[in-house]
């Protein structure tokens, strides 16, 4: 073989290996993919726990979110995870109300306005609670909860190490996850959570929640403020 088919052969290889790992990258870091139909089909689950604006937030990568109060009970007010910060939960749902859970290259978290906007009640004392949409207060310790994720990023058990292995009892990443999460992930969120409040909120929520007063642009947020305003009424 001579050396000018073989410089063609190898600047071949070196374009499909470039594609390949463009493709690897764009699939862990900006693929968004829908959420489930249940939540995107009922504008009262969308509410509840549809993402708004997932792709601008880095969120909490999902693994990290869930094993963080296993990892760090003693930063929590209460047990019950979190729950104790105010949270509410339907029963058999996955996650809380206010968080939603949405693949925009790696699975993320990222808070909703179910988060200010939903409040549990009970008819009677011997009654389930259920969520209320349109309430005009809510128990979500936010500032608890933020102050918790800070609490979490300053202990030095906040490392792939620690992380990882209790990650392992709750499932198995792929080998390229694992990657992804230790070198990437876990050093990153870490360093974010120093300032919790613009890893979960989207920054529209994050003007939201300083100024509830101020505008909405976004047609998902402007539509998410009329179907609430319907829903007082």
């Amino acid at each position: 073989m001579d050396k000018r088919k073989k410089r063609k052969i190898l600047m071949l290889v070196a374009v499909v290996a470039v594609f390949a790992v463009g493709v690897t990258v764009w699939r862990k870091f900006n693929r968004e993919l829908p959420q489930p139909q249940w939540i995107t089909a009922d504008r009262n689950n969308d509410f509840l726990y549809g993402a708004v604006g997932a792709e601008e937030t880095p969120g909490l990568p999902y693994w990290i979110w869930l094993v963080l109060p296993r990892l760090f009970p003693e930063y929590m007010p209460g047990p019950g995870g979190y729950a104790s910060l105010g949270l509410l939960w339907e029963e058999s749902r996955e996650m809380p109300v206010g968080l939603a859970k949405k693949t925009v290259g790696y699975v993320r978290v990222t808070g909703n306005c179910a988060l200010c906007h939903a409040a549990a009640r009970s008819a009677g004392p011997d009654e389930l609670p259920t969520v209320v949409i349109a309430a005009s207060g809510h128990t979500t310790n936010m500032q608890g909860l933020l102050t918790f994720f800070t609490q979490c990023a300053q202990d030095t058990r906040f490392n792939a190490d620690e992380i990882l292995a209790e990650v392992d009892t709750a499932t198995k990443l792929s080998f390229l996850d694992r990657l992804l999460y230790r070198y990437v992930l876990i050093p990153r969120t870490k360093r974010a959570l120093l300032n919790p409040g613009s890893v979960i909120l989207s920054p529209a929520l994050r003007v939201h929640a300083r100024d509830p007063h101020s505008a909405f642009t976004q047609k998902r947020m402007t539509d998410l403020e009329a179907w609430l305003d319907a829903q007082r009424r």
